[in-house]
């Protein structure tokens, strides 16, 4: 992953930030997500008039995201059948929120 490290983007979602990243030009969005009683962390799409999010795991801790939730969204096989993991080397961080 360019412009993050693995440990600072689970240190940074952990409390709560979100990450936009690209991959083979497409922007995506690693974010908490909020609604009415529940925390979701949430991958989106951001592709312009098509947004769609393509990975979601509620977090059940109000005070930070679990390791193991953030685990679970990156590990997820939603680009093209592979993980977050899968394409890491991939990945350009551009903004952290």
């Amino acid at each position: 992953m360019k412009g993050l490290g693995m440990e600072e983007l689970y240190e940074l979602i952990s409390y709560f930030h979100e990450a936009e990243f690209e991959y083979k030009g497409t922007t995506y969005m690693l974010q908490p997500e909020f609604d009415e009683n529940d925390i979701y962390l949430v991958i989106w799409d951001c592709t312009p008039n098509a947004a769609k999010c393509i990975a979601k795991h509620k977090v059940t801790d109000k005070s930070a995201i679990p390791f193991s939730v953030i685990d679970s969204v990156l590990s997820e096989k939603c680009f093209d059948g592979k993980s977050f993991m899968e394409i890491e080397a991939d990945i350009l961080v551009t903004t952290v929120y």
